[in-house]
């Protein structure tokens, strides 16, 4: 690791200044963020949402979202890199694909999935390649002291994301015309079933958010991982240190320079003038060593003399001084202090123990809890989430065989509902005419479709059922259902008769939606023309 190839300032810092680091560095480094994003994750998100989301939108939106600790790998592994300089490519990102896939990817899918500090740890398990034991001693010691900033870091960006996707869908509905706003609103929060279109807005809208939440999110889990590398391995001391040292090397290459020009002038010097005196000296002496160092006059002194010097010196006064100190010490029984000590502090030791298997009970049976109420939840509203292959079921309820007054088994109706209807009308019996169109088109809908009507159930309710939860094939086929139904109520409880047109009319789309014969709408075309006629 190249300390001296940091684009960061190396220093220690608070977690919040760390925080706010992480956000200039994404802004500092946006656009190799997003290209790796749109190079290696958005094909991913293209095929998740061609397989899935026209038929199980909410399986694909929970799949986008179960697979977040895998995109966190390609933002960390550019962020590694940007900040030690090296200059990084999407090409890049694209070739380290495999490299990033090897280490951890099944634990942070499974067992840390749901932990908010993923993005803290997620350098020691791609960077650090750690496993296991190794892992955990090192999470620990990097944990140790920052009183889990990275989960109040995980929360700040938990509401971030929400806000926005709320807010762009506030500005969608904002641009659209008043009439096409409040169907969208009803789509959004009444439960109805959304089309394709729609589903494909919220994907994208949604993938545009994850994008740089996530994004930020990971920056912010690897400047706090890094600012405790700082402040427990003294990056910034060891960074001093090496540019002392560069600078001591580079003087000591000038003094060295320096040196040696002056001991070559000096010896050229010396040459110049040393051979003058020499050969004078020659000519008076014939030791002319003797002129430039004279001999020493003290005579050396036998071995044995100087082993007495030597001792007289050490016996003296100046190597034997000696100072006496009395301390106060303990020499009672180490081992039974140190016993009685452990013993002191084992109830302790024994009811934190007892006290942190209580709470982890107490919290495995709310794990528990929670899962079985989702799988309960899950199966009583699994209509409403669409969970299923079919968009046709049997009703989970038996039809009643009389509602408001009106028959409505299968066997009781005639073979050609809509001519029988129209020939009842022509005889004046015109409340059994419209009761005849009007409980045949129920049973059809219960046959057909997941419509449940229960004893006691009025025209008001079917009403409700057909047009906010049942999904007919066209709107038309919904208007006629409104239609007859009002029909039907002007004629049973206001006593008003509908026109001759408005019967036919009636007569004619029942024929077009329900009636598998597509001669039908001949013959009663051929019938209306005969009674008219009359």
């Amino acid at each position: 690791m190249k300390l001296e190839s940091l684009t960061l300032e190396v220093r220690p810092r608070t977690p919040w200044e760390a925080m706010d680091l992480a956000v200039r560095l994404v802004m500092s480094h946006w656009r190799i963020l997003l290209s790796s994003w749109m190079v290696t994750i958005f094909p991913l998100f293209i095929i998740i949402n061609i397989i899935l989301l026209k038929e199980y939108h909410i399986w694909a939106f929970i799949l986008v979202w179960f697979l977040k600790p895998l995109y966190d790998r390609v933002p960390l592994f550019v962020l590694s890199r940007v900040i030690f300089a090296e200059k990084t490519t999407y090409k890049d990102v694209i070739n380290a694909i495999p490299m990033l896939l090897k280490t951890g990817v099944i634990s942070s899918l499974t067992l840390y999935r749901l932990d908010p500090g993923r993005a803290f740890g997620l350098p020691v398990r791609q960077l650090e390649a750690l496993k296991g034991k190794r892992r955990k001693q090192r999470m620990n010691t990097l944990g140790r002291g920052t009183n889990n900033r990275e989960v109040l870091f995980f929360i700040l960006c938990f509401h971030l994301e929400s806000l926005i996707s709320i807010g762009l869908i506030g500005f969608l509905l904002m641009m659209l015309p008043t009439d096409m706003a409040i169907q969208g609103a009803e789509t959004v929060f009444l439960n109805e079933e959304p089309g394709l279109l729609t589903n494909s807005l919220s994907m994208a809208f949604y993938f545009i958010v994850m994008m740089l939440v996530e994004t930020l999110y990971v920056a912010g889990g690897f400047v706090l991982y890094l600012n405790r590398r700082i402040i427990l391995e003294g990056w910034d001391i060891e960074l001093v240190f090496r540019k002392l040292s560069a600078r001591q090397t580079q003087l000591k290459a000038h003094l060295q320079t320096i040196s040696t020009f002056l001991i070559g002038t000096t010896l050229f010097l010396f040459s110049c003038v040393l051979p003058h005196e020499v050969q004078a000296a020659s000519q008076n002496s014939s030791t002319a060593y003797e002129v430039i160092l004279p001999p020493i006059n003290q005579t050396r002194l036998a071995p044995e003399e100087s082993s007495q010097v030597i001792n007289d010196i050490m016996d003296g006064p100046v190597f034997n001084r000696f100072k006496q100190t009395e301390i106060l010490k303990y020499i009672g029984d180490k081992d039974k202090d140190k016993k009685n000590k452990k013993r002191n502090y084992l109830w302790l030791t024994d009811a934190m123990e007892a006290i942190g298997k209580t709470l982890a009970f107490i919290f495995e049976m709310g794990l528990w809890i929670l899962v079985l109420t989702a799988i309960f939840l899950l199966v009583k509203y699994r209509d409403r989430l669409r969970i299923g292959f079919s968009r046709k079921s049997q009703s989970s309820t038996a039809l009643p065989e009389t509602l408001f007054g009106l028959d409505l088994r299968e066997e009781s109706l005639p073979e050609h509902v809509a001519e029988q209807a129209l020939l009842l009308y022509q005889q004046q019996d015109y409340r059994a005419a419209m009761a005849l169109l009007y409980r045949a088109t129920l049973a059809y809908l219960v046959k057909n479709y997941q419509f449940d009507l229960k004893k006691g159930a009025t025209e008001g309710d079917c009403l409700t059922l057909v047009t906010k939860k049942l999904s007919l094939p066209t709107q038309a086929e919904l208007n006629y259902f409104v239609d007859l139904t009002r029909a039907w109520q002007l004629t049973a409880y206001a006593h008003r008769t509908v026109s001759e047109e408005e019967m036919k009319q009636l007569c004619l789309n029942w024929s077009r939606y329900y009636e598998s014969n597509s001669n039908d709408d001949e013959t009663l075309g051929q019938s209306s023309r005969g009674g008219l006629n009359e």
